[in-house]
């Protein structure tokens, strides 16, 4: 008899997993609620998930000021938090590479996951693993 294969891991936004990690600190945004119970199941199925947060894996706290990305640094409640981004985008890189994940579902219009500006999703797709965003 065969071993039953392990799962492949993932990593997923914890915000998607309905956890309220988001700088506002809500389970809802504007009447919607944050994640998707059926892609979370649907994944669940079929991947190990790795939930990440990069802000809060690096410290940052919840809620907190909204942070804008201004000429390519990262401005949270007037101070220049680039490299606390950094390190929570080398932390999630860090966790990726230790579970070997190749894929990773990320929130779109975050500072750090956003598949086209996000920090984390920007270094993790330089490192070989494949980015999904989800809205």
């Amino acid at each position: 008899m065969t071993a039953p294969t392990a799962k492949p891991a993932v990593l997923i936004s914890r915000c998607l997993l309905g956890i309220p990690c988001r700088y506002h600190g809500q389970l809802y945004r504007r009447g919607r609620r944050i994640g998707d119970a059926e892609l979370v199941e649907r994944l669940r199925a079929e991947y190990r998930l790795i939930d990440i947060c990069p802000e809060c894996d690096a410290g940052m706290p919840t809620p907190r000021p909204p942070t804008k990305i201004i000429e390519g640094c990262f401005i949270c409640d007037g101070r220049d938090v680039t490299e606390v981004f950094r390190h929570g985008a080398e932390i999630a890189l860090k966790l990726a590479k230790r579970e070997g994940c190749r894929r990773a579902w990320l929130k779109n219009k975050s500072p750090s996951c956003d598949r086209r500006r996000g920090m984390c999703a920007k270094l993790l797709r330089e490192n070989g693993i494949d980015i999904e965003g989800v809205d």
